[in-house]
């Protein structure tokens, strides 16, 4: 004896994005990219250094110019790289929240427009 069982479905249209709820979400998680970021960043310095690839581009590009060129230390410094890292990740939050917080006004704006987006959901 097979029973079936009722597949019920639900139709539910989204016509609003809570601006707020966007801009809160969207802070946290360009938050969280960020700082994973900032750890690239940190890691990607430390075996930079590690393995002397600084100081091997800084020679190369000595050899290529004719003097003694220490720019490229001096630029890849901790303090240097470290304060890079911070205004990255500065910038990133922001125009991460920028950008979720105008993403849902414009959703917003467009589904007044057209009636926003149909969803339909299964039970299986």
């Amino acid at each position: 004896m097979s029973k079936e069982s009722a597949e019920k479905q639900v139709r539910l249209r989204l016509v609003h994005i809570d601006f707020w709820s966007a801009t809160r979400n969207s802070f946290i998680v360009s938050l969280t990219l960020s700082l994973i970021l900032a750890v690239v960043n940190i890691l990607g310095w430390l075996i930079f250094t590690v393995l002397g690839v600084v100081d091997t581009l800084n020679g190369i590009v000595s050899s290529i110019v004719g003097i003694d060129f220490m720019g490229l230390t001096n630029l890849m410094s901790f303090p240097s790289v470290l304060v890079f890292t911070l205004i990255q990740v500065i910038a990133s939050v922001v125009c991460g929240t920028a950008i979720g917080g105008f993403a849902a006004l414009g959703f917003n704006f467009i589904a007044r427009i057209t009636g926003g987006i149909r969803v339909a959901f299964t039970n299986d």
